[in-house]
């Protein structure tokens, strides 16, 4: 299984607030720190925001932190509302795709089983597992972050 890169920012984002939970980020930062688009994570942010996993403040002393405990964010669930879109393969598209294979495919079932397996192999997993299991996790998150203390 591959995840969307809007997927891998949601959690990379995620993971950043749960390590600095004292610190508001804006998107900006988070992509700076990550190196990656601006564009692609105030997106990201954005629908966080709506997911209500994290809370957008405006002003001076604004950003984005975590709007849940680290512990009560569940990957698998996570990953199931930003996979929503997305198919492991053509004839598993809302559309139902064009394969010629669709009207009687033996793969499909077993693709959505291993899918759902995966997603259920998350479901289990908080965003705070994922940085306190690893000692070395939050260490390296930490380090992205010239400026700790905003």
């Amino acid at each position: 299984m591959q995840i969307t890169k809007f997927s891998d920012l949601a959690l990379r984002t995620l993971i950043q607030l749960a390590v600095s939970p004292e610190r508001r980020y804006s998107a900006r930062e988070i992509a700076d720190l990550h190196g990656v688009s601006f564009n692609h994570v105030a997106k990201v942010t954005q629908w966080l925001t709506s997911e209500g996993y994290i809370r957008a403040q405006r002003g001076r002393n604004g950003g984005i932190s975590l709007a849940l405990p680290a512990d009560g964010i569940k990957v698998g669930s996570v990953l199931r509302r930003s996979e929503a879109g997305s198919a492991l393969v053509e004839c598993m598209r809302d559309d139902g795709g064009h394969c010629c294979l669709s009207p009687a495919c033996g793969l499909a079932p077993y693709l959505n089983e291993a899918q759902e397996a995966f997603f259920t192999a998350l479901d289990n997993v908080s965003v705070q597992d994922v940085v306190s299991r690893n000692v070395g996790m939050a260490r390296l998150v930490r380090s992205l972050d010239p400026a700790p203390n905003g």
